[in-house]
């Protein structure tokens, strides 16, 4: 539902929550560089085939349980539901190795990052 899009909450119609497939095309049909900004800021620059580039910090950083080595990652949202239990939603997940969308075992509750589409005029 719309009141559920943060994007479209926060910052007005002409904006919503990116799709699945949205998801999908920005991680097959742009290029993906592992990179540090700011002060040490972790993340992906991305570079659409227009030359654009939008930077995707990583905010979180947690610790591999079996090596003890912390590795920086990212979860953004998207506005598609898994479509067997709307308690799930799709996201975006990467780290500096690999970039996927996935819906498992996050709830949509979680406090994940929201990367706003404009709508096309």
């Amino acid at each position: 539902d719309i009141e559920d899009d943060a994007a479209y909450v926060n910052w007005g119609p002409a904006w919503r929550m990116p799709s699945k497939d949205q998801l999908d095309e920005l991680r097959t049909e742009c290029t993906w560089t592992w990179t540090a900004i700011n002060n040490n800021v972790n993340g992906y620059e991305v570079k659409g085939e227009n030359g654009n580039t939008i930077f995707l910090p990583a905010e979180f950083r947690t610790t591999n349980s079996s090596s003890g080595n912390t590795f920086s990652c990212g979860y953004y949202w998207s506005r598609t539901l898994y479509e067997s239990d709307s308690h799930y939603a799709w996201y975006l997940y990467f780290n500096s190795s690999n970039v996927n969308t996935y819906y498992d075992t996050l709830y949509r509750c979680y406090g994940f990052s929201v990367r706003p589409v404009r709508l096309s005029e």
